[in-house]
């Protein structure tokens, strides 16, 4: 298959396997034709049509964040196609790479190169303060659960590293005629065994006892958050959580930024949230902004989560630790203080230290949180989880993007968290989707984008900690690793001599 078709057939097969189109067996062989152009092309060909197909493929993917009602139109397109045209470079780099292997070294190193390479950039671009670990291959799987509980071992990586090698061993069972047999052969069983793993976890997974536990969903329109009453938007969160008093409900959970003010300094609003708790039994958790006070610097923002327990004087408060870059804070001011007078329509929140798991109370076990996209990154809920959290909340404002693919992805990145944590999930956002979510990452409950409501139900309190969580800060070291050790092999080959099917 000749470019441009291989390149832009892999990218719009790719876009139909991610939600919230989710076609997700299209996953293992939307690479193939990627790959079979690569080998036809010539590198600097090839670097090419990698490139525009990559373009595609995000675009497809992100094209939301273009949406972003929270900024300038110009500004929130040019951020989108900024992001788009970095993540192109992962497929035109690879196309290159993969291209210049099967000329040299032939089919076999093409292909190990190409789940080698494409994995590693997977992991480095969900690393550090700019990572954005969101269109990554894993996701597909979100619809095929039994796939999905590979997370448990090595996270969503592992999840995304088996879909690339199903891609290569389907790519040279289709170049390699004479070694197809053993190509499909060894394919088959590359697929089977980690599914059936799943499937017997996914019978087999004890449940932690039963905790009563709510989402609260007050869909304020973002186009109205920031204009509309405070008191008006207090008053529906909390006339929504009231009518859980009618339930078992003993944690309540609002959104990030529930109401749009600084809550440590409205009394008004933190009596009336502590009252509510002192009244009903009910712990309330919600998302909301918070200012310190840091000397001759002055107050310092901070995008932040409050918990208000029955009998209790004073909230608990975690502060987020991974800030959106450029949304919410501009990269790279660890280094470079003046970073941050630059004003593009951020935030500009500090980042928060250290992760919180709020203590039990009554029936709530010891909780964490992580709000709105720490959800992505494996080491955040790891340190929740190896700090005694039993349940974990997500909450998150995806609103600004509208009923576009970004909160279902978003949804789905939650679900593989559960599991890679093996934690049940409350699951928060102003406009959707909120959910409740089990630690095999399947929906106990959910509450559609746009509407106004709440969710509740039983979710378990787990204490096991999977190797996923013991292993969160090894898999840029690891793939790097694995990326070295096919590049030695292939030098190795080189120098020896030795052949392998070549490249048409």
């Amino acid at each position: 298959m000749s470019p441009p078709v291989g390149f832009l057939l892999s990218a719009f097969l790719g876009i139909l396997s991610f939600p919230p189109v989710g076609i997700w067996p299209l996953a293992y062989a939307a690479l193939v034709p990627f790959l079979t152009s690569a080998v036809s092309s010539t590198p600097r060909r090839a670097l090419l049509w990698g490139y525009v197909s990559g373009f595609v493929f995000f675009a497809g993917i992100l094209y939301w964040i273009g949406l972003n009602s929270g900024t300038a139109p110009t500004l929130a397109w040019t951020s989108a196609a900024a992001m788009v045209a970095i993540l192109a470079t992962i497929w035109a780099i690879t196309a290159w790479a993969v291209s210049c292997t099967a000329k040299k070294s032939g089919l076999y190193w093409a292909a190990a190169l190409f789940v080698a390479l494409t994995i590693f950039f997977e992991v480095f671009w969900g690393t550090g303060e700019m990572g954005f670990p969101w269109a990554i291959w894993a996701v597909t799987q979100t619809g095929f659960l039994p796939a999905a509980q590979m997370a448990e071992i090595g996270d969503v990586y592992l999840i995304s590293l088996w879909v690339l090698i199903i891609n290569a061993l389907l790519f040279l069972a289709w170049c390699v005629p004479q070694r197809r047999k053993r190509s499909l052969t060894t394919c088959a069983l590359v697929f089977l065994v980690p599914v059936l793993f799943g499937a017997i976890r996914l019978y087999t997974f004890s449940m932690g006892p039963s905790v009563p536990v709510a989402a609260v969903q007050g869909n304020t329109p973002m186009e109205e958050k920031w204009q509309k009453s405070v008191e008006e938007i207090f008053d529906n969160y909390l006339a929504l959580t009231e009518s859980l008093t009618k339930t078992e409900t003993v944690l309540a959970v609002w959104p990030e930024t529930a109401t749009p003010m600084p809550l440590r300094y409205r009394a008004w609003a933190s009596r009336r949230l502590q009252m509510f708790a002192d009244s009903s039994g009910i712990s309330l958790f919600t998302g909301a902004t918070d200012y310190k006070e840091n000397g001759s610097t002055g107050m310092l923002p901070y995008n932040a989560a409050f918990l208000y327990q029955p009998g209790k004087r004073e909230p608990f408060s975690y502060a987020k630790i991974h800030l959106v870059p450029f949304g919410e804070r501009i990269p790279g001011q660890k280094f470079i203080p003046a970073l941050g007078k630059i004003r593009l329509g951020q935030a500009e929140f500090r980042p928060g230290e250290t992760p919180v798991v709020f203590p039990t109370v009554g029936r709530v076990p010891p909780f964490g949180c992580m709000i709105c996209f720490e959800v992505l990154f494996p080491e955040i809920a790891a340190d929740l989880v190896k700090g005694g959290a039993y349940l974990l909340a997500n909450i998150t404002e995806d609103g600004w993007y509208g009923n576009s693919s970004g909160p279902y992805q978003h949804l789905a990145l939650t679900r593989l968290r559960a599991i890679a944590a093996r934690r049940g999930i409350i699951r928060a956002a102003n406009t959707g989707i909120s959910a409740l979510i089990l630690p095999t990452g399947e929906l106990k409950a959910t509450l559609a984008y746009n509407q106004n409501g709440t969710v509740h139900g039983l979710l378990p309190a787990q204490t096991n900690i999977s190797l996923a969580v013991r292993l969160a800060r090894i898999w840029l070291p690891f793939y790097a690793l694995l990326l070295m050790v096919v590049l030695a092999g292939m030098w190795n080959r080189g120098r020896r001599g030795r052949t392998a099917p070549k490249a048409a």
